[in-house]
């Protein structure tokens, strides 16, 4: 597919690069001269530096013959107007991060095809829900939902004393109880492994579960983990995502504060909230820690535009005694070291709007993409009665090795994946893959190819 990317900045670069690399034509445009040369040096696309609401940078970068668009610039206005021009220029698809609930929240005034965009992503609507999702899982530490929200993607640390610590995969799928629950995913030493019969859960593994919603209160013992009332919360920031947060929040939770050191912002945060208290100060101020009673504080969210000082203020929110902590990091550079360091919990704005963009690149009839690291997917497939797939039971596929099928809905029943299961047209199947097997689960989903004779 030939795609045009509006924007080289974290998002535009990760999108360039996996886009690129799965085989796609990719052009992107950019204001910053650096940012451009850098791609240039790096990546397999074609870059150009100017302004993209001109037309003329948009035909200098292909978009006459482009199919798809995505404008992922810092300014909600320039994606905006990018997707007006490709609409003009008769690009087929449009694709637009929006910050702004004035464009996507319940609010709205126009809708996103009224403004000429087939799909608008609001990276702050999803980190609100996830977040509260996250709270009413406790000991979560990522959260899904697929088929309609009847089956639930939960990540879990896995404590030492913890009933499922020293058993095997083989031995889980032995006990009755765990017939809906499956274990989909590990994270073992920053390394994802897709689990094998033979394999054994260790301490500290970070593990994903695939269970049927009604069965989530089953899990929970298995983690040692109890459902505990969340009554104070402490957001550091006063920018929308917290304050939108801090109102869906006062509705269910008895203690709401925000740290906010502008005092302009601090003062218009309080004039929009009516329960949740707002503070004039910084992520480090220790007195204010202190003035708070850190100690009592059940979360502690860091949800600034800077992943420096939202992971300072974390780890200095853990130290004076929060119980856990939340932190936005739009590098993927802190990734991989922020677990080590005691954050409880990541939120990726970047790996959100990948996620939502690729499920409409993805061959087949995919319903939903979730991404769970830098190199693995949770896809979630409908099954055509043209697919390979099809009428085969699973032991008959030859399924990718870096790959497996976590879970299929039938008729509003998640069935875990028997051998002996036949795929039937119309399953939603949730396929669990590395980067490698992506392609193969594309052809094995993708409608078969008939040859005819002439």
């Amino acid at each position: 597919m030939r795609i045009l990317i509006a924007g080289a900045g974290i998002v535009g670069n990760n999108l360039a690069e996996q886009l690129s690399e799965e085989g796609h034509d990719v052009s992107i445009i950019d204001e910053d001269t650096e940012k451009i040369r850098r791609i240039s040096d790096t990546l397999d696309v074609m870059s150009v530096c100017g302004n993209a609401c001109m037309p003329s940078i948009l035909v200098k970068a292909g978009i006459r013959d482009m199919e798809m668009v995505i404008a992922v610039t810092n300014t909600d206005e320039i994606n905006l107007m990018v997707c007006f021009l490709a609409s003009k220029f008769q690009v087929p698809k449009r694709f637009a991060r929006l910050r702004s609930m004035e464009f996507t929240g319940s609010g709205q005034i126009f809708p996103p095809k009224e403004l000429f965009i087939d799909q608008a992503i609001n990276p702050g609507e999803i980190i609100i829900d996830t977040i509260l999702k996250i709270l009413k899982t406790p000991g979560a530490v990522n959260v899904t939902e697929f088929a309609q929200g009847k089956v639930l993607l939960r990540e879990f640390d896995l404590p030492e004393n913890a009933p499922l610590t020293g058993k095997s995969i083989k031995e889980l799928v032995s006990i009755s109880d765990f017939d809906l629950i499956i274990i989909v995913a590990i994270v073992r030493e920053g390394k994802l492994i897709i689990p094998k019969p033979e394999d054994i859960l260790q301490t500290g593994d970070r593990i994903y579960t695939l269970v049927n919603k009604e069965f989530l209160p089953f899990l929970l013992p298995m983690l040692n983990k109890t459902v505990d009332a969340v009554e104070k919360i402490v957001i550091y920031s006063a920018n929308p995502v917290s304050i939108n947060l801090a109102k869906a929040l006062e509705e269910t939770v008895k203690n709401v504060c925000i740290i906010e050191p502008s005092r302009e912002a601090a003062n218009k945060a309080a004039g929009e909230l009516s329960k949740t208290l707002v503070h004039q100060g910084t992520g480090t101020d220790l007195d204010l820690f202190n003035e708070i009673n850190m100690k009592d504080v059940d979360f502690f969210m860091a949800l600034s535009d800077d992943d420096e000082n939202n992971i300072l203020s974390a780890l200095l929110a853990k130290k004076y005694g929060a119980r856990r902590a939340v932190v936005i990091t739009n590098d993927p550079e802190y990734l991989p070291i922020l677990d080590s360091i005691g954050i409880d919990i990541t939120v990726n704005p970047r790996l959100i709007v990948v996620s939502t963009i690729l499920k409409h690149l993805r061959k087949g009839d995919v319903i939903s993409v979730f991404k769970l690291i830098e190199d693995a997917e949770v896809l979630e497939l409908v099954v055509d009665a043209n697919s390979t797939i099809a009428r085969n039971k699973i032991s008959d596929l030859n399924f990718p090795e870096d790959a497996m099928i976590g879970a299929i809905l039938r008729q509003g029943e998640m069935l875990a994946p028997d051998e002996n299961i036949t795929i039937q047209e119309g399953d939603s199947v949730i396929v669990v893959a590395l980067s490698s097997a992506i392609e193969k689960i594309e052809k094995l989903f993708g409608r078969k190819r008939h040859f005819f004779q002439f």
